[in-house]
C-alpha cells in the first residue's frame, strides 16, 4: 500500500499544521529577525526570509520595523533586534490618544530628537493653530539605534552646574563604510533558492514551489534596490550636517531631577527609518504571511517524500543563514565628533540648541501631572520667544497706572503669549541650573502688549505730522505665577475645612467639570494682578479683565484653601515669582 494512504503506521512527518508550526516557530527565530531588520546589510532581507524556519519571527520583525514606535510598544513587538535597527521613538502628536497612553507606560526616555530644519521653519505669528503644528516634529527616544548609541557612548556628558558642551561632526570628509563584495556575493548566493523551486515543481509540488518563489523574488528585488542605493551613497562623502539634533541624558520632569546630558547637532538620520524601508517591511509582512499560510495548507496535501525534500531545503537555508549572519555583520565606523563650548557657538547653532530645549519642554507637557491640553495655549516657538523676550521687554513687575494701584479695581489687559513652566525648567536644565521642574511647577512668564510710553513723533513737514495720533504698542514680559485649579462639586466637609494639595498630586484631567488657570502677576506698586482663564478655554491669550489684589487679599484667598493648591499665602506666591525670574534669566541666556 502507498505510504500516503496507509493507516497509523505510515510516516507522515510534517504533514500536520501543528508539527509544521512548531518547527517554523522554534528554529532560527532570533537570527532571522535580526537579518530581516537590516542588521546584516541589504542581503539580510533575503537570507532572513529564505527559509521557512523562523517565518513567524520574520513576520513579527517586518511588522515591527514598519510600525511607528508607539504602536510597536503597544503591540509588544519591540525586541533587541528592532532597537538596534530602528531604535524606539514616538512623535509628539496632539491627536493620538494611544501614543500618549503608551508614552505614560514606558520608562523615562533616553533623549529627544528634532530635525534641525524644523527649528528654522517655525511660524513667527502668535496664532495658536500655527504653534500647535510644531508638536509632531519632535520625538522622544526610548532606545537609540546601534550607530547612534555607539556615537553617544563615546561622548563625555555635561553634568549639572558645568558649562554646556555641544557636539558636531568633525569638518573632515567621511565615507560610510560598505562591504560591497560581501553583500553582492551574498545576494548572488541566495539565487540557489531557485534550485528548491525547480526540484519541488518537478516532484509534483508546483504550487508549493510558487509559494516559496513569490516571497523570495520580492525580498531579493527589495534587497537589490537597497544595495544599489547603499553602493551609491558609500561613494559620496557624507554631509557634515546630518540635520538631526538630539539631546540624550536624564531629562527633567516633575517626577525626577534633570541630570547629565549630551547635546549633538547634525547627527546622521538612520536610513532604515526612511519610507522605503517601511514600505518594504509592510508589504513583506503581508506577502510572507500569505506565503506561510499557503505553505501550511499545501504541505498537508503533499506526499511524505516531498515534505522531506522541502524540509531538507529549509534546513540547508537555515544553516547557510547562520553562517552568513556571522559573516555579514555591519561595520559601524565611528565618526569624529568635535565639542564646542556654549560661548563659542555660532548664533545659528545656539538657535538649534534652543529648539531642542523647547522639544524637551513639549515632552514634559505629555507626561505632566496636569493634563497636556492645558498647555496648548503656551508658546513653544523659538523665534516667537526670542522676539518677545528681546531687550528690554523682560521686566520684574507690571507697572500699573496710578489710578489702578488700589485693590478691587479691574484692569483691561492684552496678553499675547504665555511661556510656561515646562519651558522654564527645560531652559534651566539645559543651561546647567539645578532648578528642578518641581520647583518651577507654578512658574511662568506672561507677555503683555501695552500702549507705548512715548510714541515717536513724525518729522516736521511729514504728511503724518498733522494726522491724528496713532496707537503704538510695546511688549512687556513679566515672570509670574500660575496654578491650575480643578473646579469640582464640594462635599459638606470640604466646604468647612481648608484643603491644600501638594504639587503634582493635583488631578487636572478631563474628568473635572472645569479646569481654570489662575495667574498672579507682581506689580511695581506692591499689588498683584489676578487673571483667570475662561471655563470653556484653557488659554488666557487675548483681551482679559484682571483684578487688582493687595498682599492681604491674596493671602486671604489662598488661606481659605478653596482652590485646592499648595500655595497658602501671598508670601509663597512671591517666592514662586522669584523662581520665575531666575528661570527667565536662564531662558534669556539660551536665546541670546
Amino acid at each position: 500500500m502507498d505510504s500516503t494512504s496507509s493507516g497509523s503506521g505510515s510516516f507522515k512527518i510534517g504533514n500536520g499544521l501543528v508539527e509544521i508550526g512548531a518547527l517554523t516557530t522554534l528554529i532560527g527565530s532570533t537570527i532571522a529577525e535580526s537579518l530581516v531588520l537590516g542588521n546584516g546589510g541589504s542581503s539580510g532581507l533575503v537570507w532572513g526570509t529564505i527559509s521557512a524556519f523562523g517565518s513567524p519571527s520574520v513576520i513579527r520583525a517586518c511588522i515591527s520595523g514598519a510600525s511607528p514606535g508607539w504602536l510597536r510598544a503597544m503591540l509588544g513587538l519591540r525586541s533587541a533586534s528592532s532597537d538596534a535597527a530602528v531604535g524606539l521613538q514616538s512623535e509628539f502628536s496632539l491627536y493620538s490618544e494611544a501614543a500618549r497612553k503608551v508614552r505614560i507606560n514606558l520608562d523615562f526616555p533616553l533623549g529627544i530628537s528634532l530635525h534641525s530644519e524644523d527649528g528654522f521653519n517655525m511660524d513667527e505669528t502668535l496664532d495658536l493653530v500655527s504653534s500647535t503644528k510644531e508638536h509632531h516634529l519632535c520625538r522622544d527616544i526610548y532606545a537609540f539605534d546601534r550607530p547612534t548609541s555607539r556615537m553617544l557612548d563615546g561622548l563625555p556628558a555635561t553634568s549639572p552646574g558645568d558649562p554646556l558642551t555641544v557636539y558636531t561632526n568633525g569638518p573632515y570628509p567621511f565615507f560610510n563604510p560598505h562591504d560591497t563584495r560581501l553583500q553582492v556575493s551574498a545576494l548572488a548566493l541566495s539565487l540557489i533558492k531557485f534550485s528548491e523551486v525547480y526540484i519541488l515543481s518537478t516532484h509534483g509540488g508546483a504550487l508549493l514551489a510558487l509559494a516559496s518563489a513569490v516571497s523570495f523574488i520580492f525580498f531579493f528585488s527589495a534587497a537589490t534596490f537597497i544595495e544599489i542605493r547603499d553602493i551609491s551613497l558609500s561613494r559620496r562623502a557624507m554631509d557634515e550636517d546630518g540635520r538631526v539634533d538630539l539631546v540624550a541624558g536624564t531629562l527633567p520632569t516633575i517626577k525626577r531631577l534633570g541630570g547629565q546630558k549630551k547635546v549633538v547637532l547634525g547627527a546622521t538620520k538612520n536610513p532604515r527609518t526612511s519610507v522605503w524601508w517601511r514600505l518594504i517591511w509592510a508589504f513583506g509582512a503581508l506577502l510572507h504571511t500569505i506565503s506561510l499560510l499557503t505553505t501550511y495548507f499545501l504541505l498537508g496535501q503533499q506526499t511524505t517524500s516531498l515534505v522531506l525534500i522541502w524540509a531538507g531545503f529549509q534546513l540547508a537555508w537555515l544553516i547557510l543563514r547562520i553562517v552568513l549572519y556571522y559573516l555579514s555583520d555591519i561595520t559601524v565606523a565611528d565618526r569624529i565628533m568635535v565639542g564646542h563650548q556654549w560661548n563659542a557657538l555660532q548664533p545659528s547653532m545656539k538657535a538649534r540648541v534652543a529648539g531642542l530645549t523647547l522639544a524637551v519642554a513639549k515632552y514634559q507637557t505629555h507626561v505632566h501631572g496636569r493634563d497636556f491640553e492645558l498647555y496648548i495655549g503656551d508658546c513653544f516657538s523659538f523665534r516667537q520667544i526670542a522676539r518677545l523676550l528681546a531687550e528690554p521687554n523682560l521686566r520684574t513687575s507690571y507697572e500699573l497706572p496710578s489710578k489702578f494701584t488700589r485693590a478691587n479695581l479691574s484692569v483691561q489687559v492684552n496678553i499675547v503669549a504665555i511661556i510656561g513652566d515646562t519651558t522654564l525648567s527645560s531652559a534651566a536644565w539645559m543651561m546647567g541650573s539645578e532648578l528642578s521642574a518641581m520647583e518651577l511647577y507654578d512658574s511662568c512668564i506672561v507677555v503683555f502688549s501695552l500702549p507705548s510710553e512715548s510714541p515717536p513723533s513724525p518729522p516736521a513737514g511729514s504728511p503724518l505730522a498733522h494726522s491724528p495720533s496713532r496707537s503704538h504698542q510695546r511688549t512687556v514680559a513679566i515672570p509670574a505665577v500660575r496654578v491650575a485649579v480643578g473646579i469640582t462639586p464640594e462635599t459638606d466637609a470640604e466646604k468647612r475645612a481648608p484643603l491644600f494639595v501638594p504639587r503634582a498630586s493635583q488631578s487636572h484631567t478631563r474628568g473635572d467639570i472645569d479646569v481654570l488657570w489662575y495667574y498672579w502677576i507682581p506689580c511695581r506698586s506692591g499689588v498683584w494682578l489676578q487673571i483667570k482663564s475662561d471655563s470653556k478655554r484653557s488659554t488666557v491669550l487675548g483681551e482679559q479683565v484682571a483684578t487688582v489684589l493687595d498682599h492681604g487679599q491674596l493671602s486671604t484667598l489662598l488661606g481659605a484653601g478653596k482652590l485646592r493648591i499648595s500655595l497658602k499665602d501671598a508670601e509663597e506666591v512671591r517666592e514662586v515669582a522669584k523662581l520665575s525670574q531666575q528661570a527667565a534669566e536662564y531662558l534669556l541666556s539660551l536665546l541670546h
